[in-house]
Formats: C-alpha cells, sequence, structure tokens
C-alpha cells in the first residue's frame, strides 16, 4: 500500500508555522550544514549579532570575533559550534562573548547540537544563543546589596533543522525541537484556545503530562478570578487582532500551585491570511520576579538610611 504523500501547498504551510514559531521565539536560533554554513536563523538572531548572515556563506564561528569570558581571543576550532560539528556532540551551555559589527560586546551562553539524517549521517548542527546581559547585571548587583542570595540562568534547547524536504520530515524534526526545549513551555492552541500539542519545559512548568492536557482549553493555567474576568478571551482576541499578545501575571500549576509568567501569544495564519491557531510561549519568572523584589526593597532601605 502506498503512503500517500501530503499536498506540496499544506508542506509549506506546514513549514511557514514552524518559520514562524521558531521566530515567535525569544533567543536567538540558527542551523548550519556539516561544513558550518549557516542554512536559517530567526529574527532573535538578527538581533542578537547585530548583523544579518548570508545564507549559505557566513559561518557564526568565523564571521563573527568570538571571546573567553576572560577576555581572551577564541579560536575558531574552539568555537562551541565547531567543536560540536567536528566532535559530533552537543555541547551544553559554554559561555562566550561576541562583538558585534558596531564593537559592542555581548556575553551568551550556546547550546549547539549536531542534526544527522535518517541514516545517521551528520548534516548540520543547530545552537540556541542566550544573551546572558542581563544575568549578568543583575548578579552584580545582587552581590553588592546581598552575597548570600545566589542565582544564575540556564535555558537549554533542542533545535529545529534547516532544510525541510518533506512534511513527515518537517514535523519530526520539530517536534524534536519543541520536545527538547526544557526551560520553555511551548505549545499551539487551535482558534477557540483549545490545545493540540505539549512539549517537555510545559510538563515541567506546568506540571500537566501531554495526555492530560491536550484537548482542554487554555485557560485553565488562570485563576478563577481571571477567567471570570475574562482575560484568557482577551488574550485571544488581541493575538488575533494585533498579531501577538504578551503579559505578565500569575497562573496556576496542575497542583494549585502559583508561578509568576511571562506569556507571549502569537497568531498563526496560512498562506491566505486566515487564522488557523496560536503558538504560546510561557517563561516561569517566579524567581526572577523575586530577584527583582529583593533588589527593590534593597535600594527603598539604602534610600531611607
Amino acid at each position: 500500500m502506498k503512503r500517500q504523500m501530503k499536498p506540496k501547498s499544506e508542506l509549506c504551510d506546514r513549514r511557514w508555522h514552524f518559520r514562524d514559531l521558531l521566530d515567535a521565539l525569544p533567543a536567538a536560533i540558527y542551523t548550519t550544514d556539516a561544513a558550518g554554513r549557516i542554512t536559517f536563523f530567526n529574527q532573535a538572531a538578527v538581533e542578537f549579532s547585530g548583523r544579518r548572515p548570508e545564507i549559505g556563506s557566513d559561518q557564526w564561528c568565523v564571521t563573527w570575533r568570538l571571546y573567553w569570558p576572560d577576555g581572551r581571543r577564541m579560536a575558531h576550532d574552539e568555537c562551541p559550534m565547531a567543536r560540536a560539528l567536528k566532535e559530533d556532540r552537543p555541547i551544553r551551555g559554554g559561555e562566550a562573548i561576541a562583538e558585534r559589527p558596531d564593537g559592542t560586546r555581548v556575553p551568551f551562553r550556546t547550546y549547539p547540537t549536531p542534526l544527522h539524517d535518517a541514516s545517521g549521517h551528520l548534516v548540520g548542527a543547530v545552537n540556541m544563543l542566550v544573551d546572558i546581559t542581563a544575568a549578568k547585571e543583575i548578579d552584580e548587583a545582587r552581590g553588592r546589596l546581598n552575597e548570600t542570595l545566589e542565582q544564575r540562568v540556564t535555558e537549554r534547547t533542542r533545535q529545529l533543522t534547516e532544510a525541510l524536504t518533506q512534511l513527515r520530515e518537517s514535523e519530526r524534526r520539530f517536534r524534536l525541537f519543541v520536545g527538547g526545549v526544557t526551560d520553555y513551555a511551548i505549545f499551539m492552541l487551535d482558534t477557540g484556545g483549545v490545545i493540540t500539542n505539549w512539549n517537555t519545559g510545559a510538563e515541567r512548568i506546568k506540571g500537566y503530562r501531554a495526555q492530560e492536557i491536550i484537548g482542554q482549553h487554555f485557560s485553565v493555567f488562570y485563576s478563577l478570578k481571571d477567567r471570570e474576568d475574562g482575560l484568557p478571551q482577551r488574550m485571544l482576541m488581541t493575538a488575533a487582532h494585533d498579531g501577538r499578545a504578551e503579559a505578565e501575571g500569575w497562573r496556576i500549576r496542575k497542583d494549585g500551585s502559583r508561578f509568576w509568567a511571562n506569556v507571549v501569544i502569537d497568531a498563526v495564519h496560512d498562506d491566505t491570511g486566515d487564522l488557523i491557531g496560536f503558538a504560546k510561549i510561557t517563561r516561569d519568572m517566579t524567581e526572577r520576579r523575586a530577584i527583582d523584589e529583593q533588589l527593590r526593597q534593597s535600594q527603598k532601605m539604602e534610600a531611607v538610611g
């Protein structure tokens, strides 16, 4: 029995949906081929690097000036992406400093992961760059005001591959990417707000397994008062009208506990412009909020003193 192939238009639609989701992520993401040439990058990567790379010719490790955290120049073969390709293994959480074309420098963590085809051959790599400038500043301020408080920010992810040639392969690689992200809750909603898929990060942050939550309305994460006030529906309406809705507030886990969430909902359209659903990304900002609050209280006490 022959396997029926998906229509080409449906394949193109799904690829654009995946690109929309990647562009919605606040972390810089790019992919390369096995030689290290860039094959894909999202908008956050452009903003992070200060330039728009040339697809198929630029090599991220070569194009940038990279430095070790202590300021020493980083050789090309020491670049985490180059090591991931050469050693054919993930490099987790390596820290470095990148110099942008305008001379500004940004500290970041990097998570390159090799990608393989169905036969196991290395075809490239996917990388996520996490700007840790704000975290560095918070750590310094926290160290001056309260030496006993410690905070480090770690964001880990797996990435989507560069060349999506057919729908089945696209969906497989997409599931690998989304499923591997643990520090972001990433899932899709239909046009009515019903959850249609669920990643590992969503399970970790919200406490629900995929089989428990898929098919439920996303308002289950809101308090009773927020639901009565119509907040979930307003978020969807804003995203549908403006293309995006972003907010922070208390959300509810499966066990009833609260966490402070940063929420982004992006509208997803097909190639004709019709709304077909929403991409929703949630970050747990509870610890960050507590640190900011302590910082404000310390500054207030200093002012009073």
